[in-house]
């Protein structure tokens, strides 16, 4: 489950074997070696470990998943998907930590960029809904649940907690 470590000490590896048969040999005997290096170092930044932490919290690891994303240095350097995957995660792990603010805002950030589907989207839209809620800010509460409705999933938690949201809201 360490795989951006096991990641940096193969490109590491890697290089150090491509040097000393650079030294010993040639360039043209290690340049595959550079170019895995090279390979591993972006993948590293691009795609970080964003899906094992995902998968981490949605078996409800969420304390595994926060040290796993707590490893990502540079999130802004993620792909896109990953990104919002990031921030999807990250937002969840803030909501079921009672931390609703910063959630908020990481669970804003991930609907900007778009998830990849609409459970997801809509997840994201109605634990949006709910922070506003709790906020008693009824408006934008109003406005996150009708987008969780209009990313129609067909997630029956999803459409529950829709349910009992418009029952609050009335």
């Amino acid at each position: 489950m360490n795989l951006p470590r096991i990641r940096l000490i193969l490109a590491f590896i890697f290089l150090v074997i491509g040097i000393i048969l650079t030294v010993a040999v040639g360039f043209s005997t290690s340049v595959y070696l550079f170019l895995a290096s090279l390979f591993l170092i972006f993948t590293h930044y691009k795609f970080g470990a964003v899906w094992p932490a995902f998968q981490l919290l949605q078996e409800g690891e969420v304390d595994k998943a926060n040290d796993i994303l707590q490893q990502i240095r540079k999130p802004e350097w993620l792909s896109k998907m990953h990104r919002s995957y990031f921030h999807f995660t990250k937002g969840m792990i803030h909501v079921q930590r009672k931390q609703l603010p910063p959630g908020a805002v990481h669970l804003k950030a991930a609907l900007q960029l778009g998830l990849r589907n609409e459970t997801d989207n809509a997840l994201a839209a109605i634990n949006l809904a709910h922070i506003y809620y709790v906020d008693k800010n009824h408006e934008v509460c109003k406005k996150y649940l009708q987008q969780a409705i209009d990313f129609n999933s067909n997630d029956l938690m999803i459409k529950e907690n829709i349910d009992k949201l418009q029952k609050a809201l009335v």
